[in-house]
């Protein structure tokens, strides 16, 4: 049991009967820019899980949504007073009380389907022939790309993906959809991302596109190991460990249709324990 409290069906259900009673909504933090797992209007992959998570235990979902992207949702939300849950974070996370893991998955190379692709390991990045790639800035993408040795000469066309963004003092990202596209497009060889970004993108593309999950993890020159794949669960403000655990429950006993959502998204999953 971990340390934490037991909590059963039945407590689940006198959670949920007396949150409903209380009339308290579950206020879930929701960037505008973390498209495709948050958008505007509650079509986001964890918007719509958190929406399976309220009803579970009994409270109406208020997605307090936020004009900033979701590197800013822990600071400017769950901090500042105005939710008490974030989705999607990291299960070693210990900004927050974190739920059990209903996913787990990583980062992923994308690729036409009529590309070579020699292995599943983030060395197959030094393959010869892709010479173009396409990823997303600030993250183990940007990592890899460095350690492949193709950093420098897919700098300006990176930043070409932003529109030669100053990237100083502000927050810069390439969009999920453009990285996608990129290859869809022919315009990239391959591009890296962290596969639940783009795995809707993926699905729905044009052409046929291949998401390959990445096996293994990058171990620096310093021998510090970088990880490649993450359990992602839901996190909870300190002050209500009570409402963590009974999310808890509800991730169990509402896992098929959390299952079937990150199904229909496209998103390739790994075992738990792996």
């Amino acid at each position: 049991m971990n340390g934490r409290t037991f909590f059963t069906s039945v407590a689940l259900a006198a959670f949920a009967a007396g949150a409903a009673q209380a009339g308290e909504p579950l206020r879930v933090c929701a960037s505008t820019k973390d498209a495709p797992l948050s958008e505007k209007g509650g079509t986001g992959l964890e918007n719509r899980i958190a929406e399976v998570v309220a009803k579970a235990i009994g409270q109406e979902l208020e997605l307090v949504w936020i004009d900033k992207d979701a590197i800013y949702m822990a600071r400017d939300g769950l901090d500042a007073g105005l939710c008490d849950v974030l989705m999607g974070v990291d299960s070693d996370d210990e900004h927050v009380l974190t739920t059990r893991a209903y996913y787990r998955t990583g980062y992923a190379f994308i690729t036409r389907e009529d590309t070579a692709l020699g292995g599943d390991t983030w060395e197959a990045l030094g393959d010869a022939g892709l010479d173009t790639i396409a990823y997303r800035l600030h993250g183990p993408a940007e990592l890899l790309v460095k350690y492949a040795g193709k950093y420098e000469n897919n700098l300006i066309y990176v930043t070409s993906l932003t529109n030669f963004e100053d990237r100083r003092n502000k927050y810069t990202n390439v969009e999920a959809s453009r990285v996608v596209s990129e290859v869809a497009q022919g315009n990239a060889d391959i591009a890296i991302a962290f596969a639940p970004e783009v795995a809707r993108y993926v699905k729905s593309a044009r052409v046929p596109l291949r998401i390959t999950l990445i096996s293994n993890h990058l171990t620096r020159a310093n021998g510090q190991e970088v990880p490649l794949q993450f359990s992602q669960s839901v996190g909870v403000t300190k002050s209500k460990p009570e409402l963590r655990d009974a999310i808890d429950v509800a991730l169990v006993e509402h896992k098929a249709e959390i299952d079937a959502i990150l199904a229909g998204e496209g998103v390739p999953l790994l075992p738990p324990s792996s």
